[in-house]
């Protein structure tokens, strides 16, 4: 793999110039009075908290935001796309952005569906803010810095970089609410590792699909499914003027009877309904069982499937594709299309 070889004795490294972009989360936090987390710290305190890398990497640090990940908006992430991109004209070879894991794995996504800019793009953060002993901030960056000046990482596509796993944007879950290992692709494992200071590749991500960002995004709500779950959420958002549903099917792909009538309902209003799961690893089944509210009765209602993207990532790309103004016969095919 491109990346991997060790380089000749008389080669001229060229020394990567890597861009530190801030969006605050718990990495860039510490204790205020009465011990509680707060964002402080800036792009260029969390460079200084790491060893040097003169003579390695050029590195410049940046503050984009400075706010807990639950905070950000979608308008947030299209206008850090186009800074991203300004970057890249800038003369970086890659980026690195830190950034909050309450909500790192839909920013990764959203970037990784809608950035062409040709380099690297790496997001990390921390699960223990840099006032603790066992901070995990400072290493998490490092590695991440070190994977961003790898001339393999351009070709693997946005990734999360924590706890020395490298991970797939599409595929990256935060499966573990404190630990400091949380990032993990829970069904194919990481693409790759940072080990003594060394990127090392296993695999490369298989699907790789990029949507131009359109006009304004239209609001697209998730709704789960529960024992004894009836339709009044599916109403409710469609009262409140929803663009698109994501529904949270059980197993893999099922619906309690009484959620039908909403369903039916917006798949006749035209609005279009995408079917994931709650349970975390695996694909949807596409004709197995066949009682009402099962995989078949629901994709012969118009529902379609979400394959194995989690319900906030298939919102994700339900809100990029809704935005470039794709039809629901479009929508059915860019989820679909690798099912078969």
């Amino acid at each position: 793999m491109k990346g991997l070889e060790d380089s000749c004795p008389n080669e001229v490294v060229k020394i990567k110039k890597i861009a530190v972009v801030s969006t605050g989360g718990t990495i860039a936090m510490r204790a205020g009075e009465g011990g509680l987390a707060h964002p402080e710290l800036t792009g260029e305190e969390l460079v200084k908290l790491i060893p040097s890398l003169d003579g390695r990497v050029q590195i410049e640090a940046l503050s984009f935001r400075n706010v807990p990940s639950s905070h950000l908006t979608l308008y947030d992430l299209v206008e850090l796309n186009g800074y991203i991109g300004e970057l890249k004209d800038k003369g970086f070879d890659g980026v690195v952005i830190t950034h909050g894991t309450d909500t790192m794995e839909e920013t990764a996504y959203f970037l990784d569906i809608t950035l062409e800019c040709g380099i690297p793009v790496v997001l990390t953060g921390a699960q223990r803010n840099a006032s603790l002993l066992s901070t995990d901030g400072p290493m998490n960056l490092m590695d991440s810095i070190l994977v961003a000046s790898d001339d393999a990482a351009g070709e693997m596509g946005v990734v999360i970089v924590f706890a020395s796993d490298i991970v797939a944007a599409r595929e990256a879950t935060k499966f573990h609410r404190t630990r400091v290992d949380t990032f993990k692709s829970l069904e194919l494992g990481p693409i790759g590792a940072v080990n003594n200071e060394r990127v090392v590749w296993l695999r490369r991500p298989v699907h790789k699909d990029t949507y131009a960002i359109g006009g304004p995004m239209k609001r697209v709500d998730i709704i789960p499914s529960f024992l004894g779950a009836d339709a009044a959420l599916v109403h409710a958002c469609l009262d409140s003027g929803t663009g698109g549903i994501v529904i949270e099917a059980l197993g893999a792909g099922h619906l309690p009877p009484a959620m039908l009538g909403g369903i039916k309902r917006a798949v006749g209003e035209g609005i279009p309904v995408v079917m994931t799961s709650r349970v975390p690893v695996g694909r949807l089944l596409t004709g197995t069982y066949g009682y009402p509210g099962a995989e078949m009765h629901l994709r012969n209602m118009g529902v379609i499937l979400g394959e194995d993207l989690s319900a906030w990532k298939a919102r994700i790309k339900l809100l990029v594709l809704l935005s470039a103004g794709y039809t629901t016969e479009q929508i059915k095919h860019e989820f679909e299309k690798n099912m078969y």
